[in-house]
């Protein structure tokens, strides 16, 4: 055998070798791929939709979610029985081909088998979604016909374990409930025959009736108190306290209370029928204009109460202080008779006791007998409280006007005696001036000082004469006993004055001396001045004089005298 035959059969060999080990390693690439497939097509198999089918399937869908379920339900069945089976046999038909190393048709059946894993895949995915959704929609619903119901049923057991709390509103309560109960039968009727969307309408409804129900059942047990339990009551209060206030002899400016108490009763019975309708605005209005009426009567019998304790208050002050102004007005009558022996008096004081008297006999004859028969008498309290506080408001006045009398009279004794001491005082007063003047030794009195002194002696005459008459006019006394307490005082003031200026114009005169061989502006005010006090008696102008001289050639010289007179002045003695 040629080596060239040697070679080309080893070349065979190793070809058919080299074929052998390819066609051995595709082989096993493709076991791996169909055993991916296989396991791939078991986990999909295997993922729970028949626990989430028979999951939703226990919802118990109605109307088109039950349709929309058997249709995905009818699905599943499809793949699970056909797809997943015909899977199976291209897996096995794969593994044929494969073992038979027609590798070709083996791969095109392997890509074949991935192709429908993909869309089987794709499909169980939708399927899982749909019953997701059909769950989740299924479950709100439930949930929403749940609270709905919820509703329903704490509201029907509140309205039957509270029934005496609602009244009359109760037969319409009732039917609102069997309202509500038949809309909830009709949501399930169409529900079932698979019109979801009115059943949903119907669903609203009921819950916003079952809400509205709610909201008034909460609020018809307060308004039906009011109705049945406090208007009655505070009724029947006020019709009892009528009674006793009556009993006692209390009396009312309102004629119509029994009238009242029959419209209140009427309102009560009218309301509580209107309320039948739950028409709860009105009612709530009605119940205000009730307790408002029976405000009104508490308002009427508490006023009579309280002016009841002050007619009592009252009752008891007045007697009291009516006797005491009498005593009063007595005293003072028999002060003023007695003063009036001696002193002419004003006749007003007079005047206002009469006055007081007359009021006070008019207060006995009206009030008193009110005050003596308080149990018997027939006006309301309230007339009577304004009576009696009439009266003590005129008693006040009256003591006022007796302190104003006596203010005029208790001193007018004291006026006299008083007037008496000032013009004894007043008399050596006017003796010591005169004196006080004589002793200065002046050229002459002025005339200014002789008209004081005259008219002042005429104001103590007059005085005088006042005081010496046999009935004395009080006022005149005393408005003459001030002009002469003004009087004496201007006389002193005047005195002082003159006998001032006399001596400074003397000392000034003397000063001037040292100027007036020199100065002859100062020897003639000098001459001027001389005359004015020795021939005129004007003391005052000749010192203006003097002082105006001396002052141009000396300044400050008349404050300097002036200074010193004060510091040295001689006073008058009384």
């Amino acid at each position: 055998m040629s080596s060239g035959i040697v070679l080309l059969i080893v070349a065979i060999v190793l070809l058919v070798i080299i074929a052998y080990l390819i066609g051995v390693i595709i082989r096993k690439r493709n076991d791996s791929l169909i055993e991916g497939l296989e396991a791939r097509k078991t986990e999909l198999f295997q993922l729970p939709v028949n626990d989430e089918i028979e999951s939703v399937k226990n919802l118990h869908l109605i109307g088109q979610s039950q349709s929309t379920f058997r249709e995905w339900n009818q699905k599943w069945t499809d793949l699970s029985l056909n797809s997943f089976t015909d899977i199976e046999n291209h897996i096995f038909e794969a593994e044929s081909l494969n073992d038979g190393f027609k590798f070709i048709q083996a791969k095109h059946e392997i890509d074949n088998i991935d192709s429908q894993l993909d869309v089987v895949e794709e499909d169980i995915a939708a399927i899982r979604e749909a019953l997701s959704i059909l769950r989740e929609q299924e479950e709100k619903n439930s949930a929403r016909v749940k609270h709905a119901l919820d509703l329903y049923e704490v509201l029907q057991a509140a309205i039957s374990e509270n029934e005496d709390n609602y009244g009359s509103t109760m037969p319409e309560i009732q039917k609102q409930l069997k309202n509500i109960e038949t809309e909830f039968s009709q949501f399930v009727t169409l529900n079932s025959s698979g019109d979801p969307v009115e059943a949903s309408d119907i669903l609203d409804r009921a819950e916003e009736h079952t809400i509205a129900l709610g909201q008034i059942t909460e609020r018809v047990p307060a308004i039906v108190a009011k109705l049945e339990d406090d208007f009655p009551d505070q009724l029947d209060d006020l019709e009892s306290g009528y009674r006793q206030l009556l009993e006692q002899n209390y009396n009312f400016k309102e004629n119509n209370i029994e009238m009242r108490f029959q419209e209140i009763r009427e309102g009560i019975r009218s309301t509580s029928d209107e309320l039948a309708s739950l028409d709860l605005d009105k009612a709530n209005s009605e119940n205000e204009i009730i307790q408002e009426k029976i405000d009104s009567l508490y308002d009427i019998f508490e006023f009579e109460i309280k002016a009841h304790k002050a007619v009592v208050r009252d009752a008891k002050i007045i007697p009291q202080y009516l006797e005491h102004a009498k005593t009063n007005n007595d005293k003072l009558n028999a002060e003023l008779s007695r003063l009036t022996k001696k002193y002419i008096l004003n006749e007003s004081d007079h005047l206002s006791l009469r006055s007081f008297e007359e009021e006070l006999e008019n207060m006995e004859e009206a009030v008193l007998p009110h005050i003596e028969n308080l149990d018997s008498q027939t006006k309301p309290f309230s007339i009577l409280e304004l009576e009696l506080d009439k009266t003590l408001k005129a008693l006040a006045r009256i003591e006022e006007g007796q302190m104003e009398v006596f203010s005029d009279i208790k001193d007018i004794e004291k006026t006299e005696e008083t007037a008496r001491k000032k013009l004894d005082e007043y008399i050596n007063k006017l003796h010591a001036i005169k004196r006080f003047m004589e002793k200065r030794h002046l050229p002459g009195i002025p005339q200014e000082f002789l008209s004081v002194f005259f008219t002042t002696s005429v104001q103590l005459e007059t005085l005088m004469d006042e005081l010496s008459r046999g009935r004395i006019n009080v006022e005149s006394v005393a408005k003459l006993t001030e002009v002469a307490t003004a009087a004496i005082a201007n006389l002193e003031e005047t005195a002082y004055r003159v006998v001032q200026n006399a001596t400074l114009t003397e000392q000034l005169l003397q000063y001037s001396n040292r100027y007036r061989s020199f100065e002859q502006g100062v020897q003639n005010s000098f001459e001027h001045a001389l005359r004015l006090f020795e021939v005129d008696y004007d003391y005052q102008a000749s010192f203006d004089e003097i002082s105006y001289a001396l002052e141009t050639v000396e300044p400050g010289v008349t404050e300097r005298f002036v200074t010193s007179y004060e510091k040295t002045r001689e006073k008058i003695r009384f």
